[in-house]
């Protein structure tokens, strides 16, 4: 669903025009680039201050006052700049309640950090009008522009002014703001309890990736709005709760099944944000085969997670591309460029790579058709390598295994990466190693050995 087919937009929506509010005018003056402040253009603007301003190159003491225009702190008004805040805390006059409704619309940094618009903002600017202008423009920037999430200036009101926050306005907070991280749900714990509504809790789980659903009364968890949030997306499955996930309900044609099970069955990538355990393996993998994108993109990579904290197997370490990390801060320190100092790093991860005792993890290609049902990419991987007499040791990081290679064996390095030679010079497997350490691909891209 989206946030403004919510009943709580609505409302909002139509009590705004209904009151004859309006909102900001976004400020379009232009903004020119000026790197060299020694240097002063013959056509000096504001535009030009508002640039240097923003990157750093100037301070707001060395712009002369007939610059300092209203389009000018539109612009360069921000909560991160706390030498623009404090002006404007010092000369409330030239900033009036038109000033930050434009600012709301001209910069959305208006309503983020510490020091927010509603954070110093005189407090008979704040308003209902003002405070349903923020929510209309953290909607625009979050769903229309992707630009991220801007929250502060709600609890900025909520410390201040608490009383203008309506119901419509924690609804949709409940929709863009809310989040439960390490084990606290600040939103949630700030909306007072008469305006925790069953939609106020459904606008909550909408989306969230979370686990907000373990805050929710269980008087509101009924199957019904269970099997409304999975008919609204079937990604809100996210934040369920484990309980709500073995609860079951009945499914069209289907007859009785659990909420996970519904889930995955509608749409299998839907795995990867349901907790594993060996009965969700069993089904999942009674519907999509090995061969599947399901399985690849979906599920492989948790299921080995699953099988590494059921197995109690030690958690992999990257210690070349470690060590190559270690090795650019130093070449960094010992005054090489950036691109030098990566290359550096670069150097010693490919030296700390053993080719004679380390073969690549992942397959690139498609499993043949004969053993896809069988097999994912990297099981049919491991075979070839057992069909050849290479013993698999244990995995030496997220690209390499350690292994044993047979006397008739050997890896040879060529244009496009390496290749694993028999005894008679014949190509068994080629791989390539690719990349900068933060940015490396390691994968077997040819194999010409059959089981």
């Amino acid at each position: 669903m989206k946030i403004t087919e919510l009943q709580a937009y609505r409302q909002l929506a139509w009590s705004f025009r209904k009151k004859g509010y309006s909102r900001g005018k976004k400020d379009n003056m232009p903004i020119y680039s000026w790197n060299n402040v020694k240097y002063i253009p013959n056509n000096l603007t504001p535009g030009h201050y508002v640039y240097a301003m923003n990157y750093g190159y100037i301070k707001l003491k060395d712009i002369p006052e007939k610059y300092r225009t209203r389009e000018f702190f539109l612009h360069t008004l921000s909560g991160a700049d706390d030498e623009i805040v404090k002006y404007v805390k010092e000369h409330p006059k030239k900033f009036d309640r038109q000033f930050f409704k434009d600012h709301i619309a001209t910069e959305h940094y208006g309503l983020a950090f510490e020091f927010n618009d509603f954070e110093y903002m005189p407090l008979e600017f704040i308003d209902e009008e003002m405070v349903d202008c923020a929510m209309f423009e953290s909607i625009k920037m979050r769903y229309t522009e992707r630009r991220g999430d801007c929250e502060d200036w709600f609890y900025s009101v909520y410390k201040r002014k608490p009383e203008v926050l309506t119901q419509e306005l924690y609804t949709l907070g409940a929709r863009c703001f809310a989040r439960k991280q390490n084990g606290k749900n600040e939103f949630l714990n700030i909306t007072p309890e008469k305006y925790r509504t069953s939609e106020f809790y459904f606008a909550l789980c909408l989306n969230n990736d979370t686990p907000v659903m373990e805050d929710i009364p269980e008087s509101v968890l009924t199957t019904e709005f269970l099997v409304k949030l999975l008919n609204d997306n079937i990604e809100n499955i996210q934040c369920f709760t484990n309980e709500a996930l073995e609860r079951e309900a009945v499914i069209k044609e289907k007859g009785p099944m659990k909420f996970w099970q519904a889930a995955i069955m509608s749409d299998g990538y839907q795995i990867s944000k349901i907790p594993l355990n060996d009965e969700r393996i069993k089904f999942f993998l009674s519907l999509y085969d090995k061969n599947s994108p399901e399985y690849e993109y979906g599920f492989k990579n948790s299921y080995r997670n699953y099988l590494r904290e059921k197995n109690s197997m030690p958690e992999i370490r990257n210690d070349a591309n470690n060590l190559a990390t270690i090795m650019t801060i130093v070449g960094t320190c010992l005054g090489m460029d950036n691109d030098m100092a990566i290359s550096f790093g670069n150097q010693i991860m490919k030296a700390s790579t053993n080719r004679n005792t380390m073969l690549p993890i992942h397959f690139e290609q498609k499993v043949p058709i004969k053993y896809a049902k069988k097999y994912d990419k990297e099981e049919y991987l491991r075979e070839i390598y057992r069909k050849i007499g290479i013993k698999i040791l244990k995995e030496a990081d997220n690209y390499y295994y350690n292994v044993i290679l047979p006397a008739n064996i050997s890896v040879v390095q060529d244009n496009y990466g390496y290749c694993v030679k028999d005894s008679k010079g014949k190509t068994l497997i080629h791989y390539y190693d690719r990349g900068d350490f933060h940015n490396r691909t390691v994968i077997v891209d040819q194999i010409n050995v059959v089981l």
